[in-house]
C-alpha cells in the first residue's frame, strides 16, 4: 500500500511544504524537485509569474487544421490576449505515467471502462474498441509510458487519492497555470521559440516516425524517434524544468472548457461553472494536429471521453501545512449510472443493497470504531420531506441511540460549485453509554439525493475525516 510504504519516508516542515526523505531540493526554491513519498509523482516548483494568455491573431498556425474555427485561444472577439497572473505551485515533471497509476488503480480498486478511442491493431485506423482500455492499447504496456485513455473523472480521482495518501494538496492544474509553466517566460510560438522543426527536441509530436503507420499524414521533416507513445522525459526539458509538456499526451485540467476567455478568471484559478459539459485540454499529442503544439493552443472533450493521446499530470499547492495521515488503505467507491464516486478505508466491510451501500454498516459494533471510521451512503429521493437534516437524525435515531445535538450549515463539495449540506449529531450509544458523532455530507443529485455519513467519537480528528467525506465527487 503506497501510505503504509511511504509514512516513514515523510519529513514534515512548518514552512511552505513536505520533502520526502530522498527529495532533490527545497520546494521553497522555484524550479527545485520533491517528491511527496516514494511513489508519488516528482514534483517542479513553479515560480509565481504574469503573462499574456492566448495568442496574437497573427501567430503562425494559429488556424491550421483546427477541429474548430470559432474563436479558438481567443479571449473574445477581436483577439486581444488577456494578462493572468499565477501564484507560486508546484507541477508534476512528467506525465502521469502507467505505473503510477497503475498502483491508483491496484490499491483502489478503481474500475477503469473499456471503449476507448485508439489506434488498436496497428492498421492505421482509429476506432472505438469495446476492449480498449489505458492498458490494452494494441501495443506492450510500458511502466514509463504517460498513462493514456484516462478520462477526467479517473484523473481527478487519482489526485484525490494522492492527497487523502500523502495528506499534500494535490489537484488537476488549472489552463492558466498549464500555459504559465509550458510558457516559462516565453511569448513565442513555442516555448522554445518559432522553429516548428525543433519540436522534435522537445517532444514527441506528429513527426516523421508517424508515417510508419500513416503514410500519408501531413507531419513535420524531422524524426523524434517515436511512433507511438514515449517513455516520459526523453526531450529536453523547457525552461522551468518541466518535461512532456509539448506533444506526447494531452493534458485534462480543472477548467470547464469555454471558447473564449470572456468569462474566465485572471488569478490563475479554474473557471468553473455547473453545469460542465467540456473539460479542458492543452498540450497537444504523439498523433494529433501540428497546431496543437503552440504554447497557446487549447481543445476541450466531455469529461468521460476516452482517446488513446488523452493522459494528466498533477499539480499541487505549496503554501499549506502538510502533516502525517491516518493508514487507512483506501478505495474507491463509484456509481457511474448516478454519477458520483468518492474514497473510503478498505478495511470497512463493504455490503450493497437496493440505494443502500454501507461500510461497517452498524455503528453500535464497537470492534472497529477506535481504529477506522464508520462510514455510509444513503441513496433517496429527493422528496420535499426528505430534507439532508431529516435523513441524518432518522439515521442517527435508527442506531438505537439517544440524539443528543444536531447542528447543520450549508457548504459545497471541493469543486466549490456543487451545494452540500454538511450535518453534525451527536448521539449517546444505548448499549456502552458512549457519545459517539456522525457527520453527514448531503448532496442534491437531480431527483436523487445522496449522503455520505462517517462516524466516531467526537474527540477524533475531525479534520482528516472531513477530508474523506470530501472526497465526495459528482458527474
Amino acid at each position: 500500500m503506497l501510505l503504509t510504504r511511504s509514512l516513514s519516508l515523510f519529513l514534515v516542515l512548518a514552512s511552505p511544504a513536505t520533502i520526502a526523505s530522498g527529495s532533490d531540493q527545497d520546494p521553497a526554491i522555484s524550479g527545485s524537485t520533491f517528491r511527496d513519498c516514494r511513489e508519488c509523482p516528482l514534483m517542479v516548483v513553479i515560480p509565481a509569474g504574469t503573462y499574456m494568455k492566448g495568442s496574437p491573431q497573427d501567430e503562425p498556425g494559429r488556424f491550421d487544421d483546427r477541429r474548430n474555427h470559432d474563436e479558438d485561444d481567443l479571449p473574445g472577439p477581436g483577439g486581444s490576449q488577456v494578462e493572468v497572473s499565477v501564484s507560486r505551485f508546484a507541477l508534476g515533471a512528467f506525465e502521469v505515467t502507467n505505473g503510477e497509476f497503475q498502483t491508483f488503480v491496484e490499491e483502489t480498486g478503481y474500475k477503469m471502462p473499456g471503449g476507448c478511442w485508439a489506434h488498436l491493431h496497428g492498421d492505421g485506423t482509429w476506432n472505438r474498441y469495446p476492449e480498449a482500455t489505458w492498458n490494452n492499447l494494441g501495443r506492450p504496456f510500458d511502466e514509463t509510458q504517460p498513462a493514456s485513455c484516462i478520462d477526467w473523472h479517473a484523473a481527478n480521482a487519482y489526485t484525490r487519492w494522492l492527497s487523502l495518501s500523502t495528506g499534500a494538496p494535490y489537484r488537476l492544474p488549472t489552463e492558466s497555470e498549464f500555459e504559465h509553466a509550458l510558457r516559462a517566460d516565453s511569448t513565442t510560438r513555442y516555448h522554445f521559440g518559432d522553429d516548428q522543426e525543433a519540436l522534435c527536441r522537445y517532444g514527441n509530436v506528429i513527426d516523421a516516425a508517424l508515417n510508419a503507420i500513416y503514410p500519408s499524414a501531413r507531419t513535420l521533416q524531422c524524426n523524434d524517434g517515436y511512433t507511438y507513445a514515449a517513455p516520459v522525459g526523453q526531450f529536453e526539458p523547457n525552461a522551468f524544468g518541466v518535461y512532456d509538456m509539448t506533444g506526447n499526451v494531452f493534458e485534462w485540467l480543472a477548467d470547464c472548457y469555454e471558447p473564449s476567455y470572456a468569462n474566465a478568471p485572471t488569478d490563475g484559478s479554474a473557471l468553473v461553472a455547473d453545469p460542465c459539459e467540456a473539460r479542458s485540454l492543452r498540450g497537444g499529442s504523439w498523433s494529433y494536429l501540428l497546431s496543437s503544439f503552440r504554447s497557446a493552443d487549447r481543445s476541450d472533450d466531455p469529461p468521460d471521453a476516452l482517446f488513446d493521446g488523452v493522459g494528466f499530470r498533477v499539480a499541487r499547492d505549496l503554501d499549506v501545512a502538510v502533516a502525517p495521515v491516518p493508514d487507512w488503505d483506501l478505495r474507491v467507491y463509484e456509481d457511474r449510472e448516478l454519477g458520483f464516486s468518492f474514497l473510503y478505508p478498505a478495511r470497512l466491510e463493504r455490503s450493497e443493497e437496493s440505494g443502500y451501500v454501507a461500510f461497517a454498516e452498524d455503528p453500535r459494533d464497537m470492534s472497529y470504531i477506535e481504529d477506522v471510521p464508520s462510514m455510509a451512503v444513503n441513496v433517496t429521493r429527493n422528496d420535499s420531506g426528505a430534507t439532508a437534516r431529516a435523513l441524518a437524525e432518522a439515521f442517527a435515531g435508527s442506531l438505537e441511540g439517544e440524539v443528543l445535538e444536531v447542528t447543520s450549515e450549508a457548504s459545497t463539495l471541493r469543486d466549490g460549485v456543487t451545494d452540500a449540506v454538511e450535518i453534525v449529531v451527536d448521539w449517546r450509544h444505548a448499549g456502552t453509554g458512549r457519545v459517539l458523532r456522525t457527520t453527514s455530507l448531503s448532496i442534491a443529485l437531480g431527483d436523487q439525493r445522496v449522503s455520505i455519513r462517517s462516524t466516531r467519537s467526537p474527540g477524533s480528528d475531525w479534520a482528516d475525516l472531513k477530508r474523506l467525506l470530501y472526497t465526495l465527487r459528482v458527474h
